[in-house]
C-alpha cells in the first residue's frame, strides 16, 4: 500500500505547481461542515492538517449531518455562514443549489478540475463529486450463518420473516434512507414521482431501529442487535477490515450510486482561501486517503491506473465513473417535490408505529 501512495506522488508533481499560496503564518481559519466520525478524522490527517502546513491556513471541522448543514446555511442566508465550505450528498447538494446557499467553482483558483472524471462535474458549475460511494446491503455473516439464513442476495431479503426484531433501516434525513424509499416503491411499482406506498412497504419490515447516523448503525451491528440493514459502502468495509463480521453485497437488483461534494459556501468571507482548499482536495493524496482509508472511491482520474493494480481494494468501492454506471441512479428532481409529504408519512406511519 505504501507503493500506492508513491506512484501517485509523481502526478502530485504536476498539481502542486499551480496551488495558489498564502502567506505562511495566516489569521484565516476555514469551518468544513463534515460527515463527522471516522471520515472527520480522515479529513484532518490527510487534507486539513496537510493544507495548514503548506498554506498557514488553520482549518476547522464541524460536524453534523448534510441536511443539517443544509438548515443552517439556509437559515443564515444573506448573512456570514456558518461554514467556508461544506461536505454534501449528491441529492442534498441540489437543494442547496435551489435555495442559493452554495458558490460556484473558480476554475482559476480550482485547477484540478481538469483531472476531475467528466461524469462527475458538475453542469452548473459547483463542486464536481469528490467521493465516490454506493449503497447496498451489509449483514452480519456470523449470525446469518449460525441462524441458517442465506446470504441476501435481493433487496427483498430484508423482510425475510427469520430477520424480524434485527433488521435496521436509515432515516429519511440522510441519503441512504431516501435511497431505500425508492428501493421500496420499485418493490411495490410505485411511480418515481408518487412514492407513498414506498412508506407503507418499508413501515411492513416493523424495523428494529431507524438510524440517523452511521456511527449509531456501527453500535447496533457490534451488539448484534441488527443483523441487516442497507447501508453505505465505506462504513461496511470498515467494520469488516477490523474484524467484525459484517460482509456487502450488491442484491440482485443492483446497489445505488452516490458523490459526496465539496461546495464553497455563498456566505463565506474567505472564498478564496476556500477555494483553495477545494483545489487541494482534489489533488492525488488527499484523494488516496479515500480508499486507503474509508474504502471510497476517488474523483481524480489520475488514480485510476494506480487502483487498477489494486484489485482486492478496488473491488471495495466504485472506483470509477464505469463502476458508478453499473449502480442504479437515482433522478433526485423527481424526489425531492415529494419530501416534505414523504416526510410527513415517515414520522406518522413508521416512527409512531
Amino acid at each position: 500500500m505504501r507503493m500506492l501512495f508513491k506512484m501517485a506522488a509523481t502526478g502530485i508533481v504536476l498539481l502542486c505547481a499551480s496551488v495558489t499560496t498564502f502567506a505562511a503564518e495566516s489569521d484565516v481559519t476555514l469551518r468544513i461542515g463534515s460527515y463527522g466520525g471516522t471520515f472527520t478524522a480522515v479529513q484532518k490527517k490527510f487534507v486539513g492538517d496537510l493544507f495548514t502546513e503548506r498554506t498557514g491556513i488553520k482549518v476547522e471541522y464541524i460536524d453534523a449531518s448534510p441536511s443539517t448543514h443544509l438548515a443552517k446555511l439556509v437559515a443564515a442566508r444573506g448573512r456570514e455562514a456558518p461554514y467556508d465550505l461544506v461536505y454534501l450528498d449528491g441529492d442534498v447538494q441540489n437543494q442547496a443549489m435551489s435555495a442559493g446557499v452554495l458558490a460556484k467553482v473558480d476554475p482559476r483558483i480550482v485547477t484540478n478540475l481538469k483531472f476531475v472524471y467528466p461524469e462527475i462535474l458538475n453542469k452548473e458549475g459547483y463542486s464536481p463529486g469528490v467521493i465516490l460511494t454506493s449503497i447496498a446491503i451489509a449483514y452480519n455473516a456470523e449470525e446469518f450463518k449460525s441462524h441458517g439464513i442465506p446470504v441476501p442476495k435481493s433487496w427483498a431479503d430484508l423482510w425475510d420473516p427469520r430477520l424480524a426484531g434485527h433488521v435496521s433501516v436509515p432515516s429519511i434525513e440522510n441519503v441512504m434512507g431516501r435511497v431505500f424509499i425508492i428501493v421500496a416503491g420499485k418493490m411495490v411499482g410505485a411511480k418515481e414521482t408518487a412514492l407513498d406506498a414506498a412508506i407503507d412497504k418499508i413501515a411492513s419490515l416493523k424495523a428494529a431501529s431507524y438510524y440517523v447516523s452511521s456511527t449509531a448503525l456501527e453500535a447496533k451491528f457490534q451488539s448484534k442487535d441488527v443483523w441487516i440493514a442497507p447501508w453505505i459502502n465505506g462504513r461496511a468495509w470498515g467494520m469488516a477490515l477490523h474484524g467484525q463480521p459484517i460482509e456487502f453485497v450488491m442484491p440482485k437488483e443492483g446497489g445505488y450510486a452516490d458523490v459526496g461534494t465539496l461546495d464553497v459556501t455563498a456566505g463565506s468571507t474567505h472564498k478564496a482561501e476556500a477555494q483553495a482548499f477545494l483545489n487541494f482536495m482534489l489533488e492525488p493524496i488527499p484523494q488516496l486517503s479515500l480508499p486507503y482509508e474509508l474504502k471510497y472511491g476517488p474523483a481524480n482520474s489520475l488514480l485510476a491506473s494506480v487502483l487498477k493494480a489494486y484489485p482486492e481494494l478496488s473491488r471495495q468501492f466504485p472506483a470509477s465513473p464505469d463502476d458508478l454506471a453499473h449502480l442504479n441512479q437515482v433522478d433526485w428532481g423527481k424526489f425531492w417535490p415529494q419530501y416534505p409529504h414523504l416526510l410527513d408519512l415517515w414520522n406518522h406511519k413508521l416512527l409512531n408505529q
